[in-house]
C-alpha cells in the first residue's frame, strides 16, 4: 500500500508540474480565460473581413452603407480586441478608423457606386457612404480604445514585485552605488636607528670597595710625578708674551 501511495502522489507532482509548463504566458492570453489569443493579423482579419461583407451587402442594395454594415462592423472589432493576445493590443485599439477607409471607398469603386459627371460627381458617391458611417466608426474607436485600456491595466504580470520589494531593491542599488569609507591613516612611526638595533654590551657594575681604576699589573713601573714647571701653567698676571723677532 506504501508503494502504491508512493506512486499516486509522485504521478500527481508530475501533473501539476505538467500543468505548470504548459500555462499559457499572461501576455499571451486573451481578455477572459487563461486560453492563448489570437495573434494581431488574425485580430485585423476579425475586423476587416466582415466589414468587407457588410459593405458589399448596403452598397449593393442601397448604393450607401446601412444597418448590416454598422452590426457587423462593430462586431468584428469588439472580438478582435477581446481575443486578440495582451501583448498586441495596440493594432486592434486604433484599427476601426483604418477598417473603415479602406472598405467603404474601395466597394463604392468596384460595385459602381461613383457616377460618372466629373470629381463632384465621384466626390459625392465617394462621401455619402463615408458620412453615414461615421457615427458607428467613431462609437466603434470609443469602445476599443476603453476595452485596450483596461485590459493594460488588468491584466499585469501576475510575478511582478510588489511595491514593497521594488522599495528595497532601490535601497539595495543605492546602498551599493556609494562610495566605501577609506580607514583613516595612521601616522608612520618613525624607523628605528641602525644603533638601537644592535645589541648593547651589559655594563659591568662595579662592586662596593673595588678601586675607580683598573688595578696596574704586577711589575709595571710607577708613574713619575711631573713637576711643579712642566705642567705649563700660565701667571697669574695676564697672557704670556710673545717672544719678537729682530727685525
Amino acid at each position: 500500500m506504501c508503494g502504491v501511495s508512493e506512486l499516486r502522489e509522485r504521478s500527481a507532482a508530475f501533473d501539476d508540474d505538467v500543468e505548470d509548463y504548459d500555462a499559457v504566458p499572461w501576455n499571451y492570453r486573451a481578455i477572459f480565460g487563461e486560453f492563448k489569443g489570437i495573434p494581431w493579423w488574425a485580430a485585423i482579419l476579425c475586423a476587416l473581413v466582415p466589414a468587407f461583407i457588410g459593405a458589399f451587402i448596403d452598397i449593393n442594395s442601397s448604393k450607401t452603407v446601412g444597418w448590416t454594415f454598422n452590426v457587423v462592423f462593430f462586431a468584428g472589432a469588439l472580438a478582435a480586441i477581446l481575443l486578440v493576445q495582451r501583448r498586441s493590443l495596440f493594432a486592434p485599439m486604433v484599427q476601426p478608423p483604418l477598417v473603415l477607409a479602406a472598405t467603404v471607398p474601395t466597394l463604392v469603386l468596384l460595385t459602381g457606386g461613383v457616377q460618372k459627371g466629373g470629381l463632384s460627381a465621384m466626390a459625392l458617391g465617394l462621401g455619402k457612404p463615408l458620412i453615414d458611417s461615421f457615427p458607428v466608426m467613431a462609437i466603434t474607436t470609443a469602445v476599443t480604445v476603453a476595452l485596450g485600456i483596461l485590459r493594460i491595466a488588468t491584466q499585469k504580470d501576475p510575478n511582478r514585485p510588489t511595491r514593497d520589494e521594488v522599495r528595497e531593491a532601490k535601497a539595495e542599488i543605492k546602498q551599493r552605488g556609494k562610495p566605501a569609507r577609506k580607514p583613516r591613516e595612521e601616522a608612520p612611526t618613525p624607523a628605528p636607528a641602525a644603533d638601537e638595533d644592535r645589541p648593547r654590551r651589559p655594563r659591568q657594575e662595579r662592586a662596593e670597595g673595588a678601586p675607580a681604576r683598573r688595578p696596574r699589573p704586577e711589575g709595571a713601573p710607577a708613574r713619575r710625578p711631573r713637576p711643579d714647571g712642566a705642567r705649563g701653567e700660565r701667571p697669574a698676571g695676564g697672557r704670556k708674551p710673545r717672544p719678537r723677532e729682530d727685525r
